[in-house]
Order: C-alpha cells, then sequence, then structure tokens
C-alpha cells in the first residue's frame, strides 16, 4: 500500500477548509454571545484617543473574525495569496486589546484583564487562536517556500 501524494493533499487541504469554517463560526458566535462588548459606537465615548482604541478594536475583530477564514478557505482551494495576511489577521485584535487596556489603565488606574476570567471563552479569540494563526502561518510560509525551491 503506497501513500497517494495526491490524496495526502486532498486531505490537508481539506483540513484548512474545516479550520476556516470553525474560525468563521467561533469568532461570530462569541459575538452573537456577548454582542453588548462588540456592537458598540466608539463615538459614545469622550475621549477621543479612547474613539480611536475603539474603532482599532471593532477593526481588528472584524479582521480576525473574516480574513483568517477566507486566506484559508483560499488556500484549501489552491490559491494561497492571502496567507500573508495571516500575522496581520492574527495579531490586530490582540493588540487592540492591549490597546485599549493600556487606555483604560491610563484612564482609571486599573487593569481589566479579569475578563478573561470572567469569560474564558476569550482566553481562546484572544490568545490561542491568535498563536494558532502564527504558527499555521509560518507552517505555511515554510511549505510554500520548500514548494517553490
Amino acid at each position: 500500500m503506497t501513500d497517494n501524494p495526491r490524496h495526502s493533499r486532498a486531505n490537508f487541504r481539506s483540513s484548512f477548509v474545516a479550520f476556516s469554517i470553525f474560525l468563521v463560526a467561533l469568532y461570530w458566535l462569541v459575538v452573537a454571545t456577548y454582542p453588548e462588548f462588540f456592537i458598540f459606537n466608539p463615538f459614545e465615548e469622550p475621549s477621543v484617543l479612547r474613539q480611536i482604541t475603539l474603532l482599532i478594536s471593532i477593526v481588528g475583530w472584524l479582521v480576525i473574525a473574516i480574513v483568517p477564514g477566507l486566506a484559508l478557505f483560499a488556500y484549501a482551494a489552491g490559491n494561497s495569496k492571502l496567507i500573508p495576511l495571516l500575522p496581520f489577521a492574527a495579531l490586530l485584535w490582540p493588540i487592540s486589546v492591549v490597546l485599549n487596556q493600556i487606555v483604560l489603565y491610563a484612564r482609571d488606574s486599573v487593569w481589566y484583564f479579569d475578563y478573561l476570567v470572567n469569560s474564558p471563552v476569550f482566553i481562546a479569540t484572544d490568545i490561542l487562536l491568535p498563536a494558532l494563526l502564527i504558527f499555521v502561518w509560518q507552517d505555511l510560509k515554510d511549505r510554500e517556500g520548500r514548494h517553490e525551491a
């Protein structure tokens, strides 16, 4: 019994279809679970700096909720052009969380990281999945580099 490279490649790519669907579903299920955390008007905040960090946060969440899923789905279809966007898509949201925490600390002298304990699903969305996306990006970047050589 020999390994068929076409079969293993199909399995490898189909795992990205499943992963992309999982990512998109998870992020949007979190939005559905905590709408007050994600659906807001940043311009209701009196501080311009806070408005900016909230806008970055909205963009960061939309990017991580959409771009990795699209990139991995496209990769599964044989198009790797979106793969270079993975690190940006993976890191914008966690960076925006940290920026918001810093701005809130400067304003209130309190860290608000207790949300990770109170709602542990955010450990997955804010830390684990972004780290996994960086790992996947690195692996795909290395894999694509081997194919080009």
